[in-house]
């Protein structure tokens, strides 16, 4: 998992801007978001998608990371339609200061022959429709969208390993909008697993401690950049 390394210790980084203050920003994230570990009943688990990229059925480190937003702070035209929500938090999410660290890493240090038609730029990020088959980064493939909700692979290069891997995972973002308690939610499930390996029955998952307690972070750093393009 050596790439999820590097990407995550880039996009903390990033997120922080320097060592010195890692605690702020940590805090600021951990008042700012709410992350919770995903039940086995969680429907990403039942889903088509799910059971195509991890077909054995891999233990997962699996997660979820929440964002609630009263009504009135969002833009107008995202108040009433679930669906503008979600591709504007997936855009927000793609496109800002979380995710802007790993995607020059990607750009500058691991853009091979045959990846001329992935999306690199930030800027590219924020205007796409993320329709299922756009690659990005090269380690991030949008693998459905459902409108209220847009599922996207990570870990390994869909170029060189568009199969199983033994670094593999999936986000899925999606959005909520509560008119009764004038607020809407915004989602960012993940889970991170080995497609290809095979495990005993009842094995945990098999990402490193260190890669968990970086990503538990950075998921966080993701989902709140992308609140500056959902507001008004």
């Amino acid at each position: 998992m050596g790439i999820i390394r590097t990407a995550l210790l880039t996009g903390v980084y990033g997120v922080t801007g320097s060592v010195a203050s890692v605690g702020a920003g940590m805090a600021y994230l951990a008042a700012t978001t709410s992350l919770v570990d995903l039940t086995k009943n969680d429907p990403m688990f039942k889903s088509k998608t799910y059971a195509k990229y991890n077909p054995k059925g891999n233990p997962a480190h699996q997660d979820v990371v929440i964002k609630r937003i009263p009504l009135q702070k969002l833009r107008p035209e995202l108040r009433d339609n679930e669906e503008a929500l979600t591709l504007e938090f997936c855009r927000g999410v793609w496109s800002r200061w979380g995710f802007w660290p790993q995607s020059k890493y990607h750009e500058r240090y691991d853009k091979p022959p045959g990846t001329e038609g992935y999306l690199w730029r930030t800027s590219d990020l924020a205007a796409a429709q993320y329709e299922p088959g756009l690659k990005f980064s090269n380690h991030f493939e949008v693998v459905g969208n459902e409108g209220s909700e847009i599922a996207v692979r990570c870990g390994g290069s869909p170029l060189l390993q568009p199969g199983p891997r033994d670094s593999d995972g999936l986000v899925l973002l999606g959005a909520r909008i509560d008119r009764e308690a004038q607020q809407a939610e915004l989602r960012l499930k993940s889970a991170l697993y080995s497609s290809s390996g095979t495990f005993a029955e009842g094995a945990g998952h098999p990402v490193p401690p260190k890669i968990v307690f970086l990503h538990k972070w950075y998921v966080r750093a993701l989902v709140q950049s992308a609140v500056a393009n959902v507001k008004a």
